[in-house]
């Protein structure tokens, strides 16, 4: 967007903000809006395409566009790689709005990106008939993971989702694809990584009962995906949203994402740990709640799926522990006792999505980073995976990770640390002689203007000194070279090598865990209320390195 078009938008949103939302604009129209963002004060971009058909007299489906690591809101509508447009021809055929927000840049629309997407949705609700049934949710490369990670996360809220060249598929998720089509389409050139990723996740959804599928194109790359939006989107816009079931199962890993259709669960039983809540209308007058991990969770009754009109009987891992009538405006909040599940009515409340920094979960004194070359976040994110795996050591490698400011930490700053991908920690077996060979083949031996990337961990020190030649850069260790240990590391280390692993990539054995990288850590801080951490001499560079 040039500079002119950036002073438009930003008066543009100045006078949204005093006037409140602009009538409905002409139909048949590709727009560059933006909005002002009410946690900074800033104008965010989002594209939006109306069809021609579009005249305001009933409600449209919508389809949000997610853009990849480098694109931006106009990646899809402009980029030669995605067919320079085509895809608003598509939109234009099946009669639907199409909207690609800029997820506030390489995000992977989680925390601020994910509340960029909620806000344009808002936006676009503001200006637009929207037909709730038929949202849906696409995205390439980082945007396909990005749909799959909203769609897993709010799975009331989408009618269909079809990630594109995924590179993770939150398998611990899956089962809230169970009302929920997905069609996963990668390319067979791709990265073998990103099809084994997307493979977990859509294995587990299948043998849950999921109608979804996945298609590898034959000799396509990782832009094999986005060559036929007709096939896309003609899929997508064949389903509607299951509003109002009467069963569902719902996998939780932290309350932050808590909430889907009529129940939300707000406190874990043991932080850190994947919930499950599985919920069925036996009839209109009874609802039964079958659940894993969970001390803490509201009843919202759908009037669709209960007769308010007479009392409601609640079981709770089959036993009934309350039976009233509700009032429309009520819920039940249900909270797990010293002997047994306690109930009590109060005042319904509305979720609302684009909230921001509303699950605090602990203090942190100071502010703590990936700063320095043995960094405080560093050491507190091993401790916290050594912590949720029982392991002997723990390994951490990532130039993404956003510092946890001092003051309140809440469940966003932790995804926002966690950068940028959220996968299943994983355990191995090897010996210290091993493990020394690969923190000597991590060891950064550029000079560059970028903070050095040197491998944080947990359980053990090390010397090292970026001067000497492969194999004799570590200098001094208290790892015995002849004991085996046990080694937590993130998931991605096994899928994408960003730990170096001295030529043992595809050939180590490893056991996957149930703990997420985001539960471990929410978990860790949760349990302590802390996050804290101080250099300790884990990591020391002989000699220190020149100041930049």
């Amino acid at each position: 967007m040039t500079r002119f078009l950036l002073l438009i938008a930003a008066a543009a949103a100045v006078a949204l903000a005093q006037s409140g939302p602009p009538p409905i604009r002409a139909a048949g129209q590709d727009l560059k809006l933006s909005y002002r963002s009410p946690l900074d004060g800033t104008d965010q971009p989002y594209r939006l395409y109306v069809p021609s058909s579009y005249d305001g007299s009933t409600s449209f489906p919508l389809v949000v566009f997610l853009h990849g690591t480098s694109g931006n809101e106009s990646t899809v509508f402009d980029d030669a790689r995605y067919g320079n447009g085509i895809i608003k021809n598509v939109a234009e055929k099946y009669r639907t709005l199409l909207v690609s927000p800029f997820g506030r840049g390489a995000y992977e629309y989680r925390d601020i990106g994910e509340n960029d997407v909620f806000c344009v949705l808002d936006e676009v609700r503001k200006r637009y008939r929207i037909d709730e049934n038929r949202i849906y949710v696409t995205g390439h490369s980082m945007g396909g993971s990005g749909s799959a990670y909203l769609a897993l996360h709010y799975p009331d809220l989408f009618a269909a989702a079809a990630p594109l060249a995924a590179a993770i598929s939150y398998p611990w998720l899956a089962a809230n694809a169970r009302l929920v089509p997905f069609w996963w389409i990668s390319g067979t050139e791709d990265h073998a990584k990103y099809r084994a990723a997307v493979a977990v996740g859509f294995g587990r959804m299948v043998r849950l009962g999921s109608a979804s599928r996945a298609d590898f194109v034959a000799g396509e790359g990782h832009f094999g995906p986005v060559k036929d939006f007709d096939r896309i989107l003609g899929w997508l816009v064949e389903h509607r949203r299951v509003a109002h079931p009467r069963e569902y199962t719902f996998e939780i890993d932290t309350p932050l994402h808590g909430k889907a259709y009529w129940t939300h669960v707000e406190v874990l039983g043991r932080p850190g740990r994947k919930a499950v809540i599985r919920a069925h209308a036996e009839d209109r007058y009874r609802a039964h709640f079958d659940t894993e991990n969970i001390a803490e969770f509201v009843f919202i009754p759908d009037a669709e799926v209960f007769d308010l009109s007479r009392p409601l009987e609640v079981l709770v891992n089959k036993v009934a522990i309350f039976s009233a009538p509700f009032a429309p405006d009520q819920q039940l909040r249900i909270r797990r006792g010293p002997e047994r599940w306690e109930a009590k009515l109060e005042p319904r409340r509305a979720a609302v999505l684009h909230a921001w920094r509303t699950h605090p979960v602990a203090r942190a004194p100071e502010a703590v980073g990936l700063g320095g070359t043995e960094a405080r976040l560093g050491n507190w994110i091993t401790d916290a995976m050594r912590d949720a795996t029982g392991a002997d050591i723990a390994l951490y490698r990532s130039a993404r990770s956003t510092p946890i400011p001092a003051g309140t930490v809440d469940i966003g700053d932790l995804i926002a640390c966690s950068r940028p991908w959220d996968m299943l920690l994983v355990t191995t077996r090897i010996t210290g002689r091993d493990l020394l060979e690969i923190l000597d083949a991590n060891v950064p031996t550029q000079m560059t203007g970028e903070p050095d990337i040197v491998i944080q961990i947990s359980g053990a020190r090390y010397s090292f000194d970026r001067r000497q030649p492969p194999g004799k850069r570590i200098i001094w260790s208290d790892l015995d070279p002849y004991r085996t240990y046990t080694i937590a590391l993130e998931g991605q280390t096994m899928e994408e090598e960003n730990i170096k692993l001295a030529g043992r990539f595809g050939r180590i054995e490893y056991r996957t865990t149930e703990i997420s990288f985001l539960m471990a850590l929410y978990g860790y801080a949760a349990r302590s209320g802390m996050v804290a951490a101080r250099v300790e001499g884990r990591i020391v560079e002989s000699p220190p390195a020149l100041a930049r």
